[in-house]
């Protein structure tokens, strides 16, 4: 992708209804299409999220995947996770959102508080030796849909969140990740790394992925989780879901 590309809004493709915004910038970019752009549905009748779980998808939320070519090896297309994630947080900021309370949870959700505001899902493919990234967001922007795991929250229940649309999230998150991507494929991870641990959740708290407990020490350089265990070894950690520990 020439870095030109991020220097401008990229086209939307809208829908009313779809089976999820993934799958279709997968299917175009297995027909040759691999954007920049952005496909953006009301609806998702098969939303998903990371691992293959179910992504709830009511009607006022934001359901949209940027499609792009990506100029890095597939080993390092998981760390643009970690720029969506920090874009998230600056397009919520854009609106006029007071963002304190907005945490980063490894590897790719977006919390107020201890609740989840918003995930991502990064997949890639290659085609004709050219690899391609599709980077889904759901945000809830109107509705915080009820879940029996875990707590949720919305924008518009935020301080300065009132009044904010799905539209108008996208025109945020459309600067902001293009911004975000800009500084990782310029920089490096490391600047992005930085900012992203500085926005961490559970940052030296006591967790548990995996079934592995330990204190959250910090993020490596290729987006493992560190975790120090019990005996004073540290561990990454590539894949999991963080639980606190009692």
């Amino acid at each position: 992708m020439p870095v030109e590309q991020l220097s401008s809004p990229w086209p939307i493709l809208r829908f009313g209804e779809i089976d999820s915004t993934n799958e279709e910038a997968r299917r175009r970019a297995v027909s040759g299409d691999v954007g920049p752009c952005w496909l953006v549905t009301e609806v998702q009748t098969a939303g998903r999220g990371r691992l293959g779980r179910q992504w709830s998808s009511p009607r006022g939320n934001l359901f949209a995947t940027a499609l792009l070519s990506y100029p890095r090896p597939a080993t390092e297309a998981t760390l643009a996770s970690f720029a969506a994630g920090l874009a998230v947080v600056d397009a919520a900021r854009i609106l006029g959102v007071l963002a304190g309370r907005l945490r980063l949870k490894w590897p790719n959700d977006v919390l107020s508080g201890s609740a989840k505001l918003a995930g991502i899902l990064i997949e890639t493919g290659n085609l004709h030796g050219r690899l391609w990234m599709a980077a889904g967001f759901g945000v809830n922007v109107e509705i915080a849909p009820e879940r029996s795991d875990r707590p949720t929250e919305c924008l518009n229940n935020l301080p300065g969140g009132e009044g904010i649309t799905a539209e108008k999230l996208l025109f945020a998150l459309d600067a902001s990740f293009r911004a975000r991507l800009f500084g990782l494929l310029s920089e490096g991870f490391e600047p992005t790394r930085a900012e992203w641990l500085s926005n961490a959740a559970y940052l030296g708290r006591h967790i548990e992925v995996n079934g592995v407990s330990g204190e959250m020490a910090g993020l490596a350089e290729d987006g493992a989780l560190i975790m120090r265990l019990a005996d004073g070894s540290v561990t990454h950690i590539r894949a999991g879901e963080i639980s606190l520990s009692s």
